[in-house]
């Protein structure tokens, strides 16, 4: 998450009142606190002094600071003075209760008969301030589908068929929900606390010793000074920012405020630029190392190492950037749009004087996990260690930090995660529903049913069932959501855990740039002034591909490394010749104009360069012909191109008589 998704009220512009000042001072020390936990839990500091802990008791005392910090984050600047004392009662409230649930959960997890209305008043608590947490911080989407569930859990004895729950009383719901370990204090919440805020803090410390400068320099050094380098340097800064941020939304919010002016500035149209940063947000979710802290979970879910995780999802994110790459270089031969050549004025030794600073956490993070096979908050918090002791030594792109700026990092840290924390508790609970009721295994097995006689129909109907449940979700929610619903159906019919589960994430993450709701195209659209749903619908446009993607990872599994090298070769070769084709084929441009007969025959050959080997009799023999063929089409492409090379003017942008900026006309 980014921190400027936080509002925490325009306190710098005014003087507080004693109260306000209190409250601000106690989230900032709570907020602190947070990721000091987290620190002394995975480098287990308790367990070298003799202390036992269970790690529901660190997590819920943990959810209780988070639900605090984020009460108290609305008092400043609330001069209401009704808002002021009911914000301070439920952050009381949110305090208590983690330190009660820290004290009292190895009592009341196993022997909540005997102390029914302890665990009644705890239960009831935890749904009160996790569910006007999460309203608070992301709305009443997540509240809508706990609501649905709960009135279920209860009246579900009374729906017919199939789907016919067993009768249960609502004082043992809010016991079960407030108190067990399969429900809100379960695994999701356990890897919110212990292995996401570790990634966050890494992230926090980039941003403060300037490493977000040093990721944008390279990301213009990679761009280069060719067409459309405004909106490529949009594309590869957001897909770096968006690895580690955790929200779509939040990362267009933070990094599309300086990116889509950029492009603005270049001449892409509003609507245009806005639904660029919107798909490569998106993307970013899709991204490892953390995809939302989607991989965590997971991990978890599936009972597999974090670095399989990571190794399957990686070609299939790269492959989705190189798409949305060549559809703005295309876009801006298209249309002819400038270059912008004042984006950096450094030069690449002074970016390359820091480079140390992305280097050596994510080094060690990556050595720590596929080389010493260490837990992912381990390999984390060793990589953020080993960045804090060199910054200390040498001082970061700004120097060295003051002693304010460590505080403020962890602090960060703390109000970010608790976003996250109170997500996977809401998530917790209605997981715990699904298992209480027998709901998800009811929905898995009719969709298991409707499935049998089709797989690629039940896809499509997943498919559709994702995007709508994802709407206004975030990444962690999401995931969580159709993991106990959607998934297990696919897997029942043969397909494997990973491709089912990618499959589920990719179009849950897909909802936040399809119409009719698309929350990161309607963020962008703020940002860029553009019409809400045009942004979104041509934010579809350029993420055609992680629209098919999902299909390739249940047919082609080689594409997440599932299979064997020559079969992920081959779904490269495809992909590789076949993106190219399509989506030049879509704007009728590559490197020069195509018409209508080109267009229609690289449309053709691009998609039967995906045709999965199994899907008929002679597929794959269609399947490499066709890949010839979209080979021999680029060639004569390039050829094409080189002896009739663009000679488009790439006007520096800078300058102040530039005139009306060309529109793309999208």
């Amino acid at each position: 998450m980014s921190a400027s998704s936080i509002p925490q009220g325009n306190t710098s512009q005014q003087v507080l009142s004693p109260f306000e000042a209190v409250a601000k001072t106690l989230m900032t020390v709570l907020a602190v606190i947070i990721p000091l936990i987290t620190i002394i839990w995975v480098v287990n500091i308790p367990g070298r002094m003799g202390i036992l802990l269970y790690p529901e008791q660190v997590a819920a005392l943990m959810l209780g600071l988070a639900a605090t910090v984020i009460f108290l984050a609305e008092i400043p600047g609330n001069k209401k003075r009704w808002h002021m004392l009911r914000d301070a009662l439920f952050a009381l409230v949110s305090f208590g209760f983690g330190i009660h649930l820290f004290v009292r959960f190895p009592i009341l997890s196993e022997q909540s008969f005997f102390h029914p209305t302890e665990a009644l008043i705890t239960g009831l608590l935890a749904v009160v301030v996790v569910l006007e947490g999460v309203r608070r911080r992301i709305g009443p989407a997540l509240l809508i589908v706990f609501a649905f569930f709960f009135v279920y859990a209860i009246f579900g004895d009374v729906i017919p068929g199939p789907l016919s729950a067993r009768t249960q009383n609502p004082l043992d719901i809010l016991r079960y929900l407030g108190t067990d370990s399969s429900a809100m204090l379960g695994a999701a919440l356990a890897i919110a606390c212990f292995i996401v805020v570790t990634f966050v803090l890494m992230g926090q410390l980039l941003l403060a010793t300037g490493g977000t400068e040093v990721f944008t320099g390279i990301a213009v050094r990679m761009a280069g000074q060719g067409h459309g380098n405004s909106a490529k340097v949009a594309v590869l800064a957001s897909g770096f920012m968006g690895s580690i941020s955790g929200s779509a939304v939040s990362n267009v919010v933070s990094t599309g405020v300086v990116t889509i002016p950029m492009m603005r500035r270049a001449g892409f149209d509003a609507r245009t630029a806005g639904a660029i940063e919107a798909t490569a947000s998106t993307g970013g979710q899709l991204m490892p190392p953390v995809m939302g802290a989607a991989a965590f979970l997971m991990a978890e879910n599936l009972r597999l190492p974090y670095n399989d995780i990571i190794a399957a999802a990686l070609l299939p994110a790269l492959l989705f950037y190189f798409a949305i790459y060549l559809q703005i270089d295309f876009t801006a031969r298209k249309y002819r749009l400038k270059a912008l050549s004042d984006i950096d004025g450094r030069s690449l030794m002074q970016i390359l004087r820091h480079v140390w600073i992305i280097l050596v956490p994510f080094g060690i993070l990556l050595y720590g996990l596929f080389s010493l096979n260490q837990p992912a908050e381990l390999a984390a918090l060793n990589g953020a260690g080993a960045l804090v002791v060199l910054v200390l030594i040498f001082g970061g792109v700004g120097g060295r930090l003051k002693l304010a700026q460590w505080i403020g990092i962890l602090g960060n840290t703390g109000r970010i995660v608790g976003e996250v924390i109170l997500i996977t508790a809401i998530a917790g609970m209605i997981i715990g529903l699904l298992a209480t009721t027998g709901l998800g295994f009811a929905l898995s097995m009719a969709l298991l049913e409707f499935g049998r006689s089709s797989l690629f129909l039940l896809l499509l109907v997943t498919a559709l069932i994702c995007i709508i449940l994802g709407m206004g979700l975030p990444t962690t929610g999401v995931y969580l959501l159709l993991a106990s619903l959607a998934a297990p159906s696919i897997v029942q019919l043969g397909v494997g855990g990973i491709e089912a589960h990618l499959f589920v994430l990719y179009f849950g993450m897909l909802s936040m740039i399809t119409p009719p709701v698309g929350l990161a195209a309607f963020a962008a659209a703020s940002v860029a002034g553009g019409p809400p749903l045009g942004t979104a619908i041509t934010a579809l446009r350029y993420g055609w591909i992680a629209y098919c993607l999902p299909f390739l990872f249940v047919y082609q599994p080689g594409l997440l490394l599932q299979t064997t090298w020559a079969d992920t070769a081959l779904i490269v070769l495809a992909t590789s010749v076949a993106v190219p084709l399509i989506t030049a084929a879509i704007l009728g441009h590559g490197l020069r104009p195509i018409g209508l007969i080109g267009r229609l025959v690289a449309l053709v050959a691009g998609v039967l360069a995906l045709m999965p080997a199994g899907a008929f009799i002679g597929a794959a023999q269609v399947e490499m012909a066709a890949i010839t063929l979209a080979i021999l089409l680029i060639a004569l492409h390039f050829r094409a191109a080189s002896k009739n090379p663009d000679t488009l003017d790439l006007v520096s942008a800078h300058a102040a008589d530039d005139g009306p900026a060309p529109r793309s006309g999208n």
